[in-house]
């Protein structure tokens, strides 16, 4: 009974920590993902010259726009990157924390239980 209990205990630590990692590193790809292709947008837009069509097929070869609306082809897009953005600088510390506090009490449900 005792093995079993240590067993839920890990577990109990070992899953919430496992998806909170989870969680960030989706949330960090997706935002590279979106500051790279919309870096990339943003220097074929600014490159002089250039016809109008090359221009939209350039960047239309790095990402799809979600919406496709005259000049607001890609603001979907950006204000993504913004939320993303913010959402990793907001929930890093309280992730951090929460974590933390998941394995320390693991442990010690863990240590209670061969005391």
């Amino acid at each position: 009974m005792r093995i079993f209990l240590t067993v839920l205990a890990l577990a109990g630590g070992v899953l919430p920590v496992t998806a909170v990692m989870w969680g960030w590193l989706n949330i960090r790809a997706e935002y590279r993902s979106l500051v790279h292709d919309l870096e990339a947008i943003d220097e074929i837009i600014a490159a002089p010259d250039g016809l109008t069509d090359s221009k939209d097929t350039a960047m239309l070869a790095i990402r799809r726009p979600k919406f496709n609306v005259g000049r607001l082809t890609y603001t979907h897009e950006w204000a993504r990157r913004l939320i993303l953005e913010q959402a990793m600088d907001d929930l890093r510390g309280p992730a951090w924390l929460a974590g933390t506090g998941v394995v320390l009490a693991s442990i010690s449900s863990m240590w209670s239980l061969w005391l």
